[in-house]
C-alpha cells in the first residue's frame, strides 16, 4: 500500500486506515470480529486506529484496546476527547487510557468542533487544551489534533490558535459542493505542513452502491491517510483491494463523479453540515 508523509510527525501513513466507531455490538459487530478485523487491518498494512471517549460509552476504545495490549508497537493510536473543560478532559483520558490498556496515546484529538463556541471553549483558559498540552508534555500523548465536520474556516481558526499536528476533516465526494474542507482546509495545511486525516468517506452508507469510487476519489486527494469504517471483515476487504490497487481518477472519472454525486448533496444526505444534525432541513450558516 502507498505510503505518504505525515505532516510534521515525522513519519508516513499508509493511506488506507481504520475508523473504530463501527466495531461495536450496536453494529452487529460482536468482540470476536472486531478483534480479527483489528488483526487483518494490521496484518494486512494499516497502522492507523481512529477511536473516540464517546463510541458506545467505551466499547469502541475497549475493543481497540483488546489488540493494543499485544500489538501496541505496531499500532498508531488516536482517539478523541469530547469534555471542553480541562477538568473533564482530564477524566476522560483517564478513561481512554484505560480502555486502550496503553500508558500513552499517540494521537489525542478535540472531537468534533463544529462552532467557534466549542472552539472557545476548548482552547480558552479552563478548556480541554490545557489539558491535552499538560499530557503532551508528560509523554502521554505525543500529538494533539482537533477534528471538524461543518466548517473549514473553524480548523482554519483553529491552526492560528495552536499548532495542531494534525487535523481529521470531511472529504466525501458529496463535502466537495458545501464548506469545503479541500477547496478551503487543505491549502492552509500544506502551507503549515499539517497531516490530514480524511473522513466521512462514505456519507454514513449512503454512498454505499458507490463505495470503490467514492474511496478512489478521497485517496486521490492531496492528504495522508482515510479513516474508513466497518463492521464485517468483508468491507474491510472491499476497502483494501482499492486501497491496496490504488490509481488516481482521471479529469473525465472525476467529473463523470461529480455530476453523479451533485443531486445527493443534501442537508439529509450530511447532517454533519446540516442546521441540525438529528433534524437536517437546512444547511449550517456560517
Amino acid at each position: 500500500m502507498e505510503t505518504r508523509p505525515f505532516g510534521k510527525t515525522g513519519v508516513s501513513m499508509p493511506i488506507l486506515s481504520l475508523g473504530c466507531q463501527r466495531l461495536v455490538d450496536e453494529e452487529g459487530c460482536s468482540e470476536a470480529q472486531a478483534v480479527e478485523i483489528l488483526h487483518t487491518a494490521l496484518e494486512r498494512g494499516i497502522r492507523y486506529f481512529d477511536t473516540a471517549w464517546v463510541y458506545s460509552r467505551g466499547q469502541s476504545e475497549e475493543r481497540v484496546g483488546l489488540v493494543a495490549r499485544e500489538r501496541r508497537d505496531e499500532m498508531w493510536i488516536a482517539t478523541k476527547v469530547w469534555d471542553p473543560t480541562a477538568e473533564g478532559a482530564k477524566r476522560q483520558l483517564e478513561d481512554s487510557l484505560r480502555r486502550l490498556q496503553t500508558d500513552h496515546l499517540d494521537e489525542w484529538r478535540m472531537h468534533n468542533v463544529m462552532s467557534f463556541a466549542r472552539l472557545d471553549a476548548m482552547t480558552g483558559p479552563g478548556g480541554a487544551l490545557e489539558t491535552m498540552i499538560a499530557a503532551k508534555e508528560q509523554g502521554v500523548v505525543r500529538h494533539i489534533s482537533i477534528s471538524g465536520h461543518t466548517d473549514p474556516q473553524i480548523q482554519i481558526e483553529a491552526l492560528r490558535r495552536y499548532d495542531f499536528s494534525t487535523v481529521l476533516c470531511a472529504v466525501s465526494v458529496l463535502d466537495h459542493f458545501i464548506y469545503s474542507f479541500v477547496e478551503e482546509f487543505l491549502p492552509v495545511a500544506k502551507e503549515k505542513n499539517v497531516g490530514v486525516i480524511g473522513m466521512k468517506i462514505f456519507a454514513y452508507k449512503r454512498l454505499g452502491q458507490v463505495a470503490d469510487r467514492a474511496l478512489r476519489y478521497a485517496l486521490g486527494l492531496p492528504l495522508t491517510t482515510v479513516i474508513v469504517g466497518c463492521s464485517k471483515m468483508s468491507e474491510l476487504e472491499a476497502d483494501l483491494a482499492v486501497a491496496e490497487s490504488f490509481t488516481p481518477m482521471s479529469g473525465p472519472e472525476r467529473l463523470a463523479f461529480f455530476q453523479e454525486m451533485l443531486p445527493l448533496v443534501k442537508p439529509e444526505n450530511m447532517p454533519w453540515k446540516a442546521n441540525d444534525w438529528n433534524h437536517p432541513t437546512g444547511w449550517a450558516q456560517r
